[in-house]
């Protein structure tokens, strides 16, 4: 993989987490020059810094006063959210047991002290690189290279693990689905260069209504979108739907062939119980959000159904 496809190391951050003011300053001065540093003097800090910034590395020691190494690790590995941030202790005594402990809890390295500048910025320079890596195979995996809105492959693997929380906690789930109104028109009259821009320029809109962190953007096939929305009722659904068809409205992209000669988009929804998706196959939601997307078609484009 070509190191130029990754985020740079300059602009990679680095949490340093140590009760001691002077060691806090001795690793920031080293990394310094490398990496974007931040600092925490304490463990529960550290687990809210992770928590609200999500650092690409946290170098921490292992025996603080308060919530010692070991803790902040497991609790961080606990979170979803930072669970992949690769951690690497800095300890001044590491017998066999407590070795086996910085394992059991999910760091990924730990050096000694007093540490060695070279080899510190080596290893986590080693650890970040594979940490970008691992996030650049997975855009490449679960997202759509023109329109950079998640996949096909997203929906069969990851979505259904999403369904499956959302039943746990007895909420409800949402599909949209979104057709952009006469796109093989548009094609024909301005080029398929043209229509991949108009695709992605649409994604970008779709994506600016979805707020929430858990809303899922998928390119489904050709012109067709669909966003799968957890913990909503139907008049969000409806809502969104709605926001969505008026957001390319303003757009105002041309199409010589469309209404009012602009690009628009006709919608569907449907929002069923988790429990229900989980027991029918998220296919049949989809299947009635599509339902009701070709009732929008029928009715005239350019407005929802659900």
């Amino acid at each position: 993989m070509n190191r130029t496809e990754l985020k740079p190391f300059s602009e990679c951050r680095v949490l340093i987490v140590d009760d001691e003011p002077m060691s806090r300053m001795l690793l920031e001065s080293i990394l310094m020059p490398v990496f974007q540093c931040d600092t925490a003097q304490s463990g529960k800090d550290a687990i809210l810094y992770c928590a609200d910034k999500l650092p690409d590395l946290v170098l921490l020691d292992m025996n603080m006063p308060d919530t010692d190494g070991l803790d902040v690790c497991r609790a961080l590995k606990a979170n979803s959210a930072t669970a992949d941030i690769p951690v690497i202790f800095v300890t001044s005594t590491l017998d066999i047991e407590s070795e086996n402990a910085c394992w059991e809890v999910g760091a990924s390295d730990f050096v000694m002290k007093p540490v060695n500048a070279s080899t510190l910025t080596h290893r986590i320079k080693t650890h970040v690189l594979n940490k970008l890596r691992t996030e650049f195979l997975e855009t490449m995996t679960y997202h759509d290279q023109l329109t950079g809105q998640y996949n096909r492959m997203y929906l069969t693997k990851e979505i259904p693990l999403l369904i499956k929380q959302v039943a746990r906690d007895n909420g409800s789930v949402g599909a949209i689905m979104i057709d952009i109104d006469f796109f093989k028109l548009f094609n024909d009259t301005y080029g398929h260069l043209e229509g991949d821009q108009c695709l992605s320029r649409v994604a970008q809109l779709v994506s600016s209504v979805m707020k929430r962190p858990k809303d899922a953007v998928i390119r489904f096939g050709g012109e067709e979108f669909l966003v799968i929305l957890p913990y909503i009722d139907s008049a969000g659904a409806k809502l969104l739907a709605q926001e969505l068809v008026e957001v390319v409205q303003k757009a105002e992209i041309p199409h010589a062939h469309g209404i009012g000669n602009k690009v628009s988009i006709s919608v569907g929804y449907a929002v069923w119980q988790a429990n229900k998706v989980a027991q029918a196959g998220l296919e049949a939601l989809i299947e009635e959000a599509d339902v009701k997307l070709f009732e929008a078609k029928e009715q005239g484009r350019n407005q929802v159904m659900g």
